[in-house]
């Protein structure tokens, strides 16, 4: 269970810095500019990111030793997958939701 709420906890880190980052990038004037597409790539660089650094850390920091016990590492190594999958999910759905609804925001060029 305590997989799931750190790809929560996870999925939420990586939404704020996403969101930081976005706002960093100033607006662009002219007929052409640029920013949106640099904030769009912002996120899904950082979406793509989310599931890699949280597999990762799962699997090298959280898990629990298998010389200690092999039937809580084998279930955390069963869950660790589908907690990765629920956090990038948690991820897109929660930029998407703020893409929305900042939509004439820096935030709203996510999407």
């Amino acid at each position: 269970m305590t997989t799931y709420i750190f790809g929560a906890i996870l999925a939420g880190a990586m939404i704020l810095t996403a969101a930081f980052i976005s706002n960093l990038i100033q607006y662009q004037g002219g007929s052409n500019p640029k920013d949106p597409m640099k904030r769009k790539i912002c996120f899904w660089v950082i979406a793509i990111i989310n599931p890699i650094f949280y597999f990762l850390l799962g699997t090298f920091v959280l898990a629990p030793k298998s010389s200690d016990d092999q039937m809580v590492y084998d279930d955390y190594m069963a869950s660790l997958p589908i907690a990765t999958g629920v956090g990038f999910v948690l991820y897109i759905l929660i930029g998407f939701i703020l893409s929305k609804v900042f939509k004439n925001g820096k935030l709203g060029n996510w999407f």
